[in-house]
């Protein structure tokens, strides 16, 4: 048996189908979990606003303090530290004498940045790291093809996956985790300790009532609420995408739901027209990250997946000014991102209207929305939302 593994929690904050952190916890002795805040994710854009807003960060901090507990009650507890991942992992797994980092694995250019780096340092040390798939309904190996063969669109996705969709069970919770002596956990930092002032909260502008709180737990007291009085209930489900606009998206965004976890609570319903249309909708959370692994940077650019590099868009800042302060000409545009700023959530109709209107109808450049996107919905997703603003934009698939 392994003597000692630092558990890494990054974007699956939760020990439900944590089947990266079950398996830590048994073939270790004993397990330091860690979560980093990285400063990098709270900086300001060129625009002025957060990459990750306010209300994004509060919802991430009562997210980790949720999981803080949860470990407790396991015997463990959640160490946590603010800087730089790849630094700090590596430092901490030469001060804790670990074998291995396990850690779920992420697709996006950053965050593929910041494990490609941290293996690096892990080499010094002499420290091997494990990455495990675990923010999809489905593994990339258990598609019907290799990624370099996605289909483009959506309904080609689906027609060659609807009758070979392979969903691993989920995994149990770990029983008990053991830490090793000297454990210092470190607490956990305010919004003022990452340079976010509590003001941007505004309370006179803030709908508190809206909010949602973060973390694995209401994430399944959400999620069986959802159950117990729509599906089991028999109600026909007012939109095609469910996930978002019944909020399951928000708890899914930072890992405290399983999309895994989610299909399986569902199972026993699955002859409900109303259960198929959330796991189509599951699916295409699916496609919008098996887009990202397959496309890549081409994602975040100008010219989308599509490539449209004769397609100019205008970097109008006034205009665009106006649109994220709810100053358009459109009165509907304006109420949507009045909501948005105010309450961090939009249903999926809410945000094609706004995205529409900024890429469509004033020609602005859409990477700018998709900016605005990431910094104010709670949540948010980075293969999602970028996957929708190119489809919006007309440089995406179907």
């Amino acid at each position: 048996m392994i003597h000692r593994i630092i558990y890494w929690f990054r974007n699956d904050l939760r020990l439900h189908d944590n089947e990266a952190f079950l398996a830590a916890t048994q073939i270790a002795r004993e397990v330091v979990p860690v979560y980093v805040f990285d400063p990098r994710q709270f900086e300001k854009t060129k625009f002025g606003f957060r990459r990750a807003g306010a209300l994004r960060a509060q919802f991430l901090l009562e997210s980790v303090l949720d999981l803080r507990n949860r470990l407790r009650e396991k015997g463990g507890d959640l160490l946590i530290r603010v800087g730089k991942p790849e630094e700090i992992v590596a430092e901490l797994a030469e001060q804790y004498g670990a074998q291995y980092i396990y850690t779920s694995k992420e697709i996006a250019p950053d965050e593929t940045s910041v494990e490609t780096s941290l293996s690096k340092n892990l080499k010094v040390v002499n420290v091997d790291i494990k990455l495990f798939w675990m923010s999809t309904l489905g593994n990339v190996l258990d598609l019907p093809f290799p990624i370099s063969k996605l289909p483009f669109d959506f309904p080609d996705f689906y027609d060659q996956i609807k009758g070979n969709i392979k969903v691993k069970a989920t995994v149990p919770e770990p029983e008990k985790v053991i830490l090793p002596q000297g454990y210092e956990a470190g607490l956990i930092p305010s919004l003022p300790m990452l340079s976010i002032d509590p003001m941007e909260v505004d309370s006179s502008k803030t709908d508190t009532s809206a909010l949602q709180k973060g973390g694995e737990t209401v994430g399944l007291l959400k999620l069986k609420a959802f159950i117990e009085t729509t599906i089991k209930s028999g109600d026909t489900l007012i939109s095609d995408t469910p996930i978002i606009d019944y909020g399951l998206s928000t708890w899914l965004s930072l890992g405290c739901l399983s999309p895994k976890y989610i299909y399986e609570s569902l199972l026993p319903y699955a002859d409900s027209k109303e259960v198929e249309k959330v796991i189509f909708d599951l699916l295409k959370r699916d496609f919008a990250h098996w887009t990202l692994l397959r496309h890549g940077s081409r994602l975040f650019k100008p010219g989308g997946i599509k490539h449209e590099i004769n397609k100019r868009w205008l970097n109008d800042l006034p205009a665009f000014e106006k649109w994220t302060t709810a100053k358009t000409e459109n009165e509907a545009v304006n109420k949507v991102i009045t909501k948005l700023l105010s309450t961090g959530s939009l249903t999926i109709a809410e945000r094609i209207i706004a995205a529409d209107y900024l890429a469509n109808e004033l020609g602005i450049n859409w990477t700018w929305g998709a900016m605005f996107y990431e910094s104010f919905l709670v949540d948010y997703n980075v293969a999602g939302n970028w996957f929708r603003w190119n489809n919006v934009s007309g440089v995406g698939s179907k």
